[in-house]
């Protein structure tokens, strides 16, 4: 609690302030006395708890407020009250405070979806969470009725401390719309497995393609990738690791007749009872063609890893389809990704936006850009199609690219259903697109493909053959 209150010292000075209203002398004091800038945005923001004179988070003292309450709840698992009191004292800001929340406080459960580590429902949450206007009569002032999401993590009876400091990322990351808000977690008392209650989007960013790709112009793809960057560069900012980036973790909704994305599932790519021990063998956890290389060889999750799968994120978004939809996720697929492999289509993409897709799945990792550079490389592009500058180079890159792109047999090869909007294609049986354990040996070591060419895996679903032992060049793959 030591970053929200400040020193006697200093309260004794500023505890007669007015904090929305200082005075010129007021302001340059605070300015003295305290000399952490975001602990002086804060007070500046929300002023001193009367009662306890730690700096608050909105109009409550999470101090006063939270900690008073304690004793009347429990989620019968000491690892989630603690956790849950300890995020509840450190709250920031009025997003990040999370709650125990009782099952019978939701209602109308209905099934939404599975993955590899958890069963996602959808549910109205009766109170709705904490309002922003404050705290009366010792409780917290409530919005009412809302949509939530129920996230059921899978083997949770016996949670573990490790995995909820996992959980604790996407409470410590979400401040804007670019990351999936957590509520905060509640228990399925038949089951007894834990859940995280979640805000409710419309799909995920997979789902939204395949209903929407055909009439998506460059400006709302370009605008869907600038979202992703956003999200993932308030990830990296805040020294932290995604872990399991792919297209069913960014969630898509819609806010009149604006189509937005964000991120979730910061952190969960493994089981919820793992401990730091078993993982301390390297086991890898993820969706595989959005893996990066080195770590499907075995090396330590970074940053870089998730700049990877931002690469093969932004060609689904560019070419509609999901990574190697058409071939199984076995060994040999691991192998080829090492080799140099990466996903292809004949779907013309301009040049600029392919070349940051082609640094993002370098297959060494210190080529890659950091989220940041990616930021400010796609913010640029898409102004300039937005904004119809038609001197710019990415406005010329995309017009003849749509011009190849309609003269093509590619909306030919789509089979489409009655409604022409809806993209649709044959998935291959063994083509996974859920984390699960990936558990390959003696894949080489990562290279780039020959004059970044990208080719197709073709071969036989019934050949049976120790792949590790086979020397495969990728130009004897070519089309």
């Amino acid at each position: 609690m030591d970053e929200i209150k400040l020193s006697d010292d200093v309260i004794e000075q500023i505890k007669d302030f007015v904090f929305y209203d200082l005075t010129e002398e007021q302001e340059s004091l605070i300015d003295k006395l305290i000399t952490d800038e975001k602990l002086k945005e804060r007070y500046k923001g929300n002023g001193l708890c009367e009662e306890c004179n730690y700096i608050k988070i909105w109009r409550f003292c999470n101090y006063c407020c939270f900690q008073q309450n304690f004793k009347n709840w429990t989620s019968g698992n000491n690892d989630v009250d603690e956790f849950i009191q300890k995020a509840q004292l450190k709250a920031s800001n009025k997003y990040s405070p999370i709650e125990w929340i009782e099952y019978d406080k939701f209602e109308n459960v209905e099934y939404l979806a599975k993955g590899g580590f958890g069963t996602t429902f959808k549910a109205v949450w009766k109170d709705g969470r904490i309002s922003y206007c404050g705290y009366e009569n010792n409780q917290f002032m409530r919005v009412g009725e809302t949509k939530v999401a129920l996230k059921c993590l899978h083997n949770s009876q016996g949670i573990t401390a490790e995995f909820l400091k996992e959980v604790e990322s996407n409470i410590l990351v979400y401040n804007t719309s670019w990351i999936v808000r957590c509520f905060g977690i509640t228990k399925n008392p038949k089951t007894n497995d834990f859940m995280m209650v979640m805000d409710l989007k419309d799909s995920n960013l997979r789902q939204y393609l395949n209903n929407n790709f055909i009439s998506l112009n460059w400006e709302n793809k370009l605008y869907n990738l600038q979202g992703v960057a956003f999200g993932l560069k308030d990830i990296h900012n805040k020294g932290l690791i995604h872990h399991d980036f792919h297209c069913g973790n960014i969630l898509s909704y819609s806010d009149q007749y604006v189509q937005y994305v964000s991120i979730t599932d910061l952190g969960l790519c493994q089981p919820a009872n793992v401990k730091s021990s078993q993982n301390s063998n390297k086991k890898i956890y993820g969706v595989l063609p959005y893996v990066a290389p080195e770590v499907l060889r075995g090396k330590e999750y970074t940053q870089k890893s998730d700049i990877y799968g931002f690469g093969i994120i932004a060609y689904e978004i560019c070419t509609g389809f999901p990574p190697y939809h058409d071939i199984a996720h076995d060994e040999f697929l691991a192998m080829k990704i090492c080799k140099g492999l990466r996903p292809t289509s004949n779907y013309k993409i301009p040049q600029l936006i392919f070349d940051i897709i082609n640094q993002c799945w370098n297959a060494n990792p210190l080529k890659r850009p950091d989220a940041n550079e990616l930021r400010e490389l796609i913010v640029k592009l898409y102004r300039d199609i937005r904004d119809n500058k038609v001197a710019s180079v990415i406005y010329g890159q995309v017009k003849g690219a749509d011009d190849i792109n309609k003269k093509s047999s590619f909306p030919v090869q789509l089979p489409l259903s009655s409604d022409t909007s809806i993209l649709s294609y044959m998935t291959h049986p063994q083509a996974v697109y859920t984390s699960r354990l990936l558990d390959f040996k003696k894949l080489p070591e990562p290279k780039n493909s020959d004059n970044n060419v990208l080719l197709k895996v073709e071969y036989s679903d019934s050949l049976k053959m120790d792949f590790t032992k086979l020397d495969i060049n990728p130009k004897d793959e070519r089309n």
